[in-house]
């Protein structure tokens, strides 16, 4: 397994890793929880992972795991592990693993990578997780794109994934199992996420305002929107044209189902059923032009 990263953030309570390779689910070999996070790569060793946790909440030091890791795996010098917990981090190189390996520790975070293109990977993956602003999943994203960029794995590209845990807006888990592009293809859902949670959060905004005050969040949203007319968000404008209904602003919530219908002109349909059954408000399915009446009637 060939490159990850783990880390901790002091601050929010939350720890995460985030990791790529050619192989399969390559993110079977990690595990993160509030209380820290584990990479066992290489010749990975998924029972570590437990064990980890396990002496953790028996109140062993990272370096008193490692020699515990060492007593029980006659293997121990064909794997590679990284572990983080609050304020220490710790990374193993066995002398086995195949070569480009190495690994990179700093403050709560550790960098640790086998089969890779060189060590620029690892430097990469390093100095911009320590630069990089946002939060914890935010930076170990920035940092496994900057790796991925610097040549990642030798053999090429299959799965990644990223996982924070904690109790803040920030707890994320991410599976790309089989990709061309995997690192890519996380970025793509993270920009959907950021999305979703950014009308999460208008959303919330809007069932918590004054009425004076409910129509220019709508507005807000309504912008935020426009540039994503795509069946993905296809829910989030019908939210808003039920919203604008709903405060009185009826004009606007024909001009937000004709963009709804626009993204996808089958839902016609629907919407008339609905209108029979008394589900959704006629005037409006008049103005779009629904025919509810028969059946038979095409939309």
């Amino acid at each position: 397994m060939t490159f990850s990263i783990v880390a901790i953030d002091p601050e929010t309570g939350e720890a995460g890793f985030a990791i790529a390779s050619c192989c399969w689910d390559a993110g079977q070999v990690c595990m993160a929880k509030p209380t820290g996070a584990i990479a066992s790569q290489a010749n990975g060793n998924v029972q570590f992972l437990s064990i980890f946790f396990e002496k953790l909440d028996e109140g062993l030091s990272l370096e008193q795991i490692m020699e515990h890791l060492r007593t029980i795996d006659p293997d121990i010098q064909t794997r590679q592990i990284g572990m983080v917990s609050p304020g220490k981090t710790f990374a193993f190189t066995g002398e086995k693993c195949s070569f480009w390996n190495g690994h990179r520790t700093g403050k709560n975070y550790s960098c640790q990578g086998n089969i890779l293109v060189g060590p620029q990977v690892i430097e990469a993956m390093a100095r911009t997780f320590e630069s990089a602003e946002g939060q914890l999943f935010e930076r170990l994203y920035a940092a496994m794109k900057a790796a991925d960029a610097a040549g990642g794995d030798s053999r090429g590209r299959q799965s990644a994934r990223l996982m924070v845990a904690g109790k803040g807006a920030g707890a994320i888990d991410i599976t790309i199992e089989d990709s061309e592009n995997p690192v890519a293809e996380m970025g793509r859902i993270l920009d959907v996420r950021r999305n979703l949670v950014q009308i999460f959060g208008y959303l919330g905004e809007f069932s918590k305002a004054e009425d004076a005050d409910k129509l220019a969040i709508l507005e807000k949203y309504r912008d935020f929107l426009d540039d994503k007319r795509e069946p993905r968000y296809l829910d989030w404008w019908e939210t808003l044209a039920d919203s604008y209904y709903k405060i009185g602003e009826r004009e606007k919530a024909i001009e937000i189902y004709r963009i709804y219908l626009a993204i996808n002109p089958g839902m016609a349909r629907i919407f008339r059923e609905n209108a029979k059954a008394g589900n959704f408000p006629k005037d409006v399915a008049r103005a779009l032009d629904i025919k509810f009446n028969h059946s038979n009637n095409r939309d």
